[in-house]
């Protein structure tokens, strides 16, 4: 099987394996387990059939209902299980507004929003990690443009599986520029906020960006509180089993 590091699909720029990377335990992380990527939305016949024959057989949606109702995933598909997960809006998250009508009023950064989100979405966490440890295949996982609920998800499989914190942050960093080319069409999932008064996208928006220190901020959260990612994982109802089944997958074969 050829396996590729971004997926050669025209209407997913952000369509990456997370095979690859450099382990502490010795070897490298394997091609052919999780796939990140933005919303899939709008593919064709060939990219379906593309992406069930690199081996995908779950697809792991963590888009909201407004999102969906707009731009359904493609890959709700016969041959592909479906599952939608969405963090947002969840009963876990006593005190979360997500609701605002332009959230970037209140943003303080990605770090401080990452740490937030890991605390109020626990419930997500758990429910997302059990998905990956039981699928059989490939894992794909999206949120809308791949890089921030998609980026935690990835960012803790990658420390799971012994991924130093370089190489977790460059794989969050490679978003903004995997998504350059989609920034005005996602503008009109995320919202007005992203444009000037002309109705311009707003291409240094710090809702674009991936920020190498956002993955360092979050990381130092979680060494300090949980010691490393396992603790954290734990705390959220995710078993040892499910955790080492999915480091199992990423690094042996």
């Amino acid at each position: 099987m050829k396996y590729y590091k971004r997926l050669p699909l025209q209407h997913m720029s952000n369509c990456r394996d997370l095979g690859g990377y450099p382990s502490k335990f010795g070897s490298v992380t394997n091609f052919g387990v999780f796939l990140r990527s933005e919303a899939p939305v709008n593919l064709d016949a060939y990219e379906i059939d593309f992406l069930k024959s690199y081996g995908v057989t779950k697809s792991l949606d963590f888009r909201g209902d407004a999102d969906l109702s707009l731009f359904p995933s493609s890959l709700d598909t016969d041959g592909i299980e479906y599952i939608r997960l969405p963090m947002f809006g969840r009963a876990d998250a006593m005190g979360f507004d997500d609701n605002a009508d332009d959230p970037s009023v209140n943003f303080t950064g990605w770090g401080k929003s990452y740490i937030q989100w890991i605390e109020c979405f626990k419930g997500w966490v758990r429910d997302v990690f059990k998905e990956l440890a039981s699928t059989e295949g490939i894992c794909h996982f999206n949120c809308n443009a791949g890089k921030d609920r998609t980026g935690i998800v990835s960012a803790f499989v990658l420390a799971l599986s012994g991924v130093e914190i370089s190489d977790i942050a460059f794989d969050y960093c490679i978003s903004r520029a995997m998504l350059k080319p989609r920034f005005a069409e996602l503008s009109h999932q995320w919202g007005d906020y992203l444009k000037d008064d002309r109705g311009r996208l707003i291409s240094n928006h710090p809702f674009l960006y991936t920020p190498r220190d956002a993955m360092y901020q979050l990381f130092k959260y979680i060494n300090s509180k949980y010691v490393n990612v396992e603790n954290y994982l734990y705390s959220c109802g995710v078993s040892e089993k499910e955790a080492y089944i999915i480091r199992n997958k990423m690094l042996n074969r």
